[in-house]
Formats: C-alpha cells, structure tokens, sequence
C-alpha cells in the first residue's frame, strides 16, 4: 500500500511540475520575445486588439517584451516589465535582435559640424570593410563596400550608426560606428 502512495504521490507531482509547461505552450504564456519594427519605428502598444484602439504607449525595437497571451488573429497580450497592452504578432520574434539588425531612428541621429573619418578593416582584412548603407541596418542595401582607409565626412551621429557623406560618389549614407575611426 505504501508502494501505492509513493507511486501515486510521485505521478500527482511530475504532473504538478509538468502543468505549466503544457499551459505555456497552449497559450503562448510566459514566451520572451523582443520587438523588431522596420525601419526603427517603435511598436504601438494599445488598450485593445485593434488598429483604432487607444495607444498606450510604444515599445522601442530591441525591447524584451513577456507574451502572456496569444490571441491567434495576428495580435497578442505582452508586458516589458511595467507596461501590459496588446501588439501585432508580426513585429516580434524570438531571438535578441543584433545591435546592426536594428534599425536606428531618425531621432536618434544629432547633427554635428563635419568631421573626417576612415574606414575600419572587418576582422583585420583589409581588401574590405564595411557596407555604406541606405538606412542604418545591416540588413539594408549597400551603396558600396567601403575599403579600409576609406574616408567619409559625418554629418550625423547616432547610438549605433553614423550618416556620412561619401565623397567619392558623393551619396549620403550610414556607416555602423564601430567600422570607422577619427582621422
């Protein structure tokens, strides 16, 4: 009989331990995710499921969001810790965006007097360097692959991205500023 219990016992507490791990996969509770809008726009966080519902506020890309709640229609219930509202699914995913995959937003950007700078070699390779970028995002068009040495002229400065003028061609562009270096 003691057998019995113990055996009994043992099963009520994996099934005790095992229960939120079946109701986290059933409705997406307790998932970390992080927001990744184009284009560094920020992700509108609302009272409602709905375009036209209140804005609470917006989540800057990057930001570690907590899903509580999977609606299955493109929209979920997320907190970051301080703030609960509903987003779009579509503007998450689940893995720590890059600090290159981001895009930086204009805002971020400060003008500053015109300075001189040269490309940095990837890696110690010096037949290339860097992409100079449409938008500041690795994943945006390049203009050209810079050569280490390059020089460009910062117009503006960012967190994670410089706008440069390129004076070969003569095209504005962005440059991530860990790839360039004061001359």
């Amino acid at each position: 009989m003691k057998k019995l219990m113990s055996a009994i016992l043992i099963l009520v507490t994996v099934f005790a331990l095992m229960a939120p791990a079946f109701a986290d996969n059933a409705t997406g509770f307790g998932i970390d995710m992080w927001v990744n809008c184009a284009d560094g726009y920020r992700l509108n966080v609302r009272r409602e499921p709905s375009t036209d519902a209140e804005l609470i506020t917006r989540f800057d890309c990057g930001t570690k969001v907590e899903v509580l709640t999977d609606l299955g229609n493109g929209w979920v219930y997320v907190t970051n810790g301080k703030i609960s509202g509903y987003v779009m699914k579509k503007f998450l995913q689940d893995t720590k965006p890059g600090k290159y995959e981001i895009t930086e937003r204009d805002d971020h950007f400060v003008e500053v007097s015109p300075y001189i700078v040269s490309a940095k070699a990837l890696n110690d390779k010096t037949e290339n360097s860097v992409g100079l970028r449409v938008r500041p995002n690795k994943t945006s068009k390049a203009i050209r692959r810079l050569t280490a040495g390059d020089e460009l002229q910062v117009i503006a400065r960012g967190n994670i991205w410089s706008k440069v003028m390129d004076p070969k061609t003569g095209k504005t562009g962005y440059v991530a500023n860990d790839y360039i270096q004061v001359v």
